[in-house]
């Protein structure tokens, strides 16, 4: 009876995941920044403006659209600017949208890379001597490498997401700047505690960043893709407290970026380790979002102002 118990539990998952991971994707890849919902009174801005979108994963989602639009409307930069944040975004899962991205005629695209997408992965092993006194473990680890292909297919909050999608196609995204994650203000947590609650004995996990890593692959797609349709690239690491990585391996992952700027003839800025010393951490992962933690933000803005100006050079 348990067992038939925790396997219906386990399809009931399953599948309800697959359900919302299926809406939301569908959401993803039929997104249009022009679009404003069944039941919206907005219209479109009369003064068209060239856009810019920022792709990535959470570790960028903190970057303030309103901020930055702001800033363009003050000072007269004829950009509107996007944030197209995702969870658990990485390059492998972004080129599956990456075609949409396209057809909706970014002048810019500013894409924030996380060193950690390209770790190797490390599967889990264990002893005959394991599996004879502790058993259950054996089914443990088994259910982990069976789950690790598809957890980052499955929502992190389906409540959150599925809601997401019905506001888009009744409202259009709200808000309209930064449709793909709950943008909400969140507090600053004390750096020191998040690092006393980090396990300071982790094992760093390599990097992978050859040719034959599926990651590497779909990253140069990218940059190939919207380098074919004149697309201006800006490439940057993604800021975070702590790294799972070695300062050697994060040193070769720069050099990697860097010999990519050069092929490709794109700019890449370095953030991974720029605001360690600040107090502006809601966990090891995220910049919190309040007005004490702007600097994110206006350094971002800083960042598209300077490449606007090259890029009309």
């Amino acid at each position: 009876m348990n067992f038939k118990l925790l396997l219906s539990v386990f399809v009931a998952i399953t599948f309800t995941g697959i359900i919302f991971s299926t809406s939301m994707s569908f959401y993803i890849n039929s997104y249009d920044p022009d679009w404003y919902g069944l039941l919206s009174n907005n219209s479109l801005d009369s003064t068209p403006k060239e856009k810019i979108f920022l792709l990535g994963s959470s570790t960028v989602y903190s970057v303030n659209s309103t901020f930055v639009n702001n800033y363009f409307a003050k000072n007269d930069v004829n950009y509107e600017f996007f944030n197209l944040a995702d969870m658990s975004d990485s390059p492998k899962k972004r080129i599956h949208s990456i075609s949409n991205i396209i057809s909706n005629n970014p002048a810019i695209v500013i894409y924030g890379i996380d060193v950690g997408d390209f770790r190797t992965e490390i599967k889990n092993e264990i002893s005959l001597e394991e599996i004879i006194i502790h058993p259950k473990n054996f089914f443990l680890y088994q259910f982990e490498d069976f789950m690790e292909p598809i957890r980052d297919k499955i929502p992190g909050s389906p409540k959150d997401r599925s809601l997401l999608t019905i506001k888009y196609f009744l409202f259009g995204p709200q808000p309209h700047h930064h449709p793909f994650i709950n943008f909400y203000e969140t507090s600053v947590t004390p750096t020191h505690e998040l690092k006393l609650n980090f396990n300071d004995n982790f094992e760093s996990k390599k990097l992978d960043l050859s040719d034959e890593n599926e990651e590497i692959k779909s990253l140069k797609v990218i940059i190939n893709e919207l380098k074919k349709n004149n697309i201006k690239l800006i490439l940057f690491t993604a800021p975070k407290l702590i790294q799972e990585v070695s300062d050697s391996d994060i040193q070769f992952f720069e050099k990697t970026l860097l010999t990519y700027s050069n092929e490709y003839n794109f700019p890449v800025y370095f953030l991974h380790d720029k605001y360690v010393e600040l107090e502006i951490w809601r966990d090891s992962q995220h910049v919190a979002i309040n007005n004490d933690t702007q600097i994110y933000t206006e350094n971002m803005t800083e960042i598209l102002l300077k490449e606007i100006k090259n890029f009309a050079i």
